[in-house]
């Protein structure tokens, strides 16, 4: 995929806008092996509805039951071969990552571990598309 944005960002109070512990931005309860879990961030936390070409999170896994990574990347496209955040069973460890957005607001966390984990992730600010 093509990361384009215009430059522009805007800094936010951080806000937890994904906790699968407990359903907060999508589905609650662990996330299993080589799932994806899609996440709505236009509108969210404070991110604007439109003209957002990424993201940035604080992306946290914990309780992982295995070794292994997590992706975060644009709906819409194939998982990238490049990790954003790598963990090992038992550890609770975050990473600040920047998001491209999907066409359709969304964006994606792939569980690259044989066990399950729990995804958070709060938002700290945006860049625009344009």
């Amino acid at each position: 995929y093509t990361f384009v944005v215009g430059g522009s960002y805007t800094p936010l109070t951080p806000a937890r806008i994904l906790d699968t512990r407990n359903g907060t931005g999508g589905p609650a309860g662990p996330v299993g092996a080589g799932q994806t879990v899609r996440l709505s961030v236009l509108g969210a936390g404070g991110v604007p509805a439109s003209g957002v070409g990424a993201v940035v999170l604080n992306v946290t896994v914990t309780q992982p039951t295995a070794s292994g990574f997590v992706t975060v990347y644009p709906d819409g496209v194939s998982v990238p071969t490049a990790s954003n955040l790598n963990h090992v069973a038992g550890q609770t460890i975050p990473n600040l990552v920047i998001a491209p957005v999907g066409a359709d607001g969304k964006v994606d966390f792939y569980n690259g571990s044989t066990g399950t984990i729990h995804l958070v992730a709060d938002v700290s600010g945006w860049f625009s598309a344009e």
